[in-house]
């Protein structure tokens, strides 16, 4: 349901962000949205207590060895679970696995994984802004390229990149899919040479034409984009200095904040806003199911990325399958299936090698050019204990203050 200038119930912020694409994949009646070795499937640990543990020297799973097969317990974002893709749906069948998913909603994932009950779930979903902070927590397992393969074949910044890479050949998680973020807008009405930045979005005659989502680790990831600013290092002094003086300005164009991205689309469809933050190619591809013609941009100054990691809980009853799951997902036809269904693009050079091309003309990136244009965006990172860097609380705190304005 969306909601005007007023704060939504809960937190939503980045490190959510696949949280906020299940709303939308319910609202909207979209396909999937995101996007093998046996191994255990009796659990050695108990919720909240990594086997490895942060500071050790992890080598494999938490589970012992098992074989593929029974239930698969996933707590995930509408439409990663593969769920309603015909090739995902005939891998479930063929691999002798039952889905059983839930999808988040509104929930902290960290203390949600951290809660009674949460001895079920084998996996789960992260950003990278959160994956060694989870690992951290003890809520993911070690996993290792000898269980992921597709790990070998993943493009530099996702195979060697100290967000997700633990040791030589560990990981804290399985990243499998990214893209950049940008602008939505309506071209009927947003032509291409009347918007092309960031500090476009400024000029009086877009005002109340605006709809984002209500999102703090997004909207200061986007003013960032906005000030020359990376989200990765933030300081205290820049979020409260040049990202939330741009965030002020930005304020009183804003005419609605939605709490999913199901809302951001219908907002678009229906003409109620012409312009929407956060953008996303699935925007273009669900708009254009309902005869609408949305576009994607990515503002002159540039942007910023997410990564989408799958995870697996080191008590994971069913770890088995989760490998095999995680499998799926990062190779073969489950892997291209899923990623065009989700109209994302694969951190696995080989998948990108048969994603169709259109996937990739959403975004004006070519096949070979993915390096280079992973090389250009910038990426959040949440930080919780640095003396440095301005926390997420902090992230919180400012895009509070700014809704707050009169």
């Amino acid at each position: 349901m969306v909601s005007p200038l007023r704060p939504p119930a809960g937190v939503y912020n980045r490190r959510h962000f696949l949280r906020i694409t299940a709303a939308g994949v319910v609202t909207v009646a979209a396909g999937g949205v995101l996007a093998a070795c046996d191994l255990g499937s009796s659990a050695t640990g108990t919720p909240g207590e990594s086997s490895t543990g942060a500071g050790s020297s992890p080598t494999g799973g938490a589970a012992t060895p098992g074989a593929v097969g029974g239930t698969l317990s996933l707590f995930t974002w509408a439409g990663y679970d593969g769920k309603g893709v015909k090739t995902f749906d005939d891998w479930y069948a063929s691999s002798g696995i039952e889905l059983d998913v839930k999808y988040i909603s509104n929930e902290n994932l960290l203390n949600f994984m951290k809660s009674p009950g949460s001895e079920k779930w084998d996996g789960s979903s992260v950003n990278q802004g959160d994956a060694e902070y989870f690992y951290a927590q003890g809520v993911t397992s070690a996993i290792t390229a000898a269980e992921v393969p597709a790990f070998n074949d993943m493009y530099d910044f996702f195979k060697d990149g100290p967000l997700f890479k633990v040791s030589d050949g560990v990981y804290n998680s399985v990243p499998w899919t990214w893209g950049p973020l940008g602008i939505n807008t309506r071209p009927d009405k947003v032509p291409a040479d009347a918007l092309r930045s960031w500090e476009g979005l400024l000029d009086p005659k877009w005002q109340g034409r605006i709809g984002t989502y209500d999102s703090s680790l997004n909207m200061i990831s986007t003013a960032c984009s906005a000030t020359g600013k990376d989200p990765a290092v933030l300081t205290a002094a820049d979020l409260n200095g040049p990202v939330k003086d741009w965030l002020v300005r930005l304020k009183p164009q804003l005419k609605v904040l939605s709490t999913s991205i199901g809302d951001q689309i219908n907002l678009l469809v229906s003409g109620d806003v012409d312009i929407e933050l956060v953008g996303l190619t699935w925007f273009t591809a669900q708009a254009a199911a309902q005869n609408v013609v949305v576009d994607f941009r990515i503002p002159d100054e540039g942007t910023y990325g997410f990564v989408d990691c799958f995870f697996m809980t080191p008590w994971a009853p069913n770890r088995a399958n989760a490998i095999a799951f995680a499998n799926a997902i990062t190779s073969g036809d489950t892997g291209v299936a899923l990623l065009e269904s989700v109209n994302q693009l694969s951190t696995v050079k080989s998948v990108n090698d048969n994603v169709k091309a259109d996937v990739f003309d959403a975004y004006t990136i070519t096949k070979d050019g993915v390096p280079d244009a992973v090389q250009k965006l910038k990426w959040n990172k949440s930080w919780y204990d640095s003396a440095e860097y301005a926390s997420i609380e902090e992230w919180d705190k400012v895009w509070e203050e700014v809704k707050a304005l009169g």
